[in-house]
């Protein structure tokens, strides 16, 4: 369960960090979004104002060429006047355009600039979150897999001793039956007995082996947990470390 409560929390933490990532990936995007429809913008009014302003030189070209009469002199005049005026009107707009250009420039590069810096610090801060928790996983890991092997080793050794019971008990059973046909004739059971008496010295024999040989694996089964054990401690060590 703890486990699996980790494993949630981690999961949650890279969902908010990956959130995160993408929100200034949105916002960055939009900001570049943004700064080229404000150059296409004001390219297309420059544009426009320059073929205005070429448009009013050539009607005031047309009307100079085309009379000489001091009203169309007049009337020129207030034509360049009003050039004058509105390429004094185009040039202030051109200034403010491009001071908001150059400010959405800074903004952009701002934000270029900060994006490593999350980056950086994104990766660094859940590969250490992650580090602790795979060492935690593993040391929950490490507990559960010994309490696990310490309990088969368990039931090994009550299995081991119900036998030996077992054994114990038919052993005193065929004493008992021994002594009993001895009772009650040694002479006319002699060889019976003999036999029997083989049969139970063979069997106690067996059994004694089978003991002795369980006894071993118990013992080899202990020693291969004590050594799994220190193994799974030094590389939980060295995770710590690293």
């Amino acid at each position: 369960d703890q486990v699996q409560l980790r494993e949630l929390t981690l999961q949650e933490e890279n969902a908010a960090y990956e959130k995160a990532i993408s929100n200034f990936e949105t916002r960055i995007q939009e900001k570049m979004q943004e700064e080229d429809s404000l150059r296409t913008k004001m390219w297309n009014e420059i544009e426009e104002n320059l073929r205005a302003e070429l448009e009013n030189a050539q009607t005031a070209l047309t009307t100079s060429q085309s009379g000489g009469s001091s009203e169309s002199m007049v009337q020129s005049d207030r034509i360049d006047e009003a050039g004058v005026d509105t390429e004094s009107d185009i040039l202030d707009k051109l200034e403010g355009k491009k001071k908001e250009l150059s400010l959405m420039e800074d903004v952009v590069q701002g934000l270029e600039r900060k994006w490593p810096q999350v980056q950086d610090k994104v990766l660094r801060q859940p590969s250490r979150v992650i580090n602790q928790r795979t060492v935690s996983n593993v040391s929950l890991v490490t507990y559960a897999q010994a309490k696990g092997l310490a309990y088969e080793i368990h039931m090994k050794g009550v299995e081991l001793e119900r036998l030996n019971g077992l054994w114990r008990r038919q052993e005193s059973i065929n004493i008992e039956l021994n002594n009993a046909r001895n009772r009650f004739g040694r002479n006319s059971f002699e060889k019976g007995s003999a036999s029997t008496h083989y049969d139970v010295d063979g069997l106690h024999k067996y059994y004694a082996g089978g003991r002795n040989e369980s006894q071993q694996k118990l013992m080899l089964l202990r020693s291969a947990f004590l050594l799994y054990i220190l193994t799974l401690h030094v590389v939980v060590f060295i995770k710590i470390s690293f």
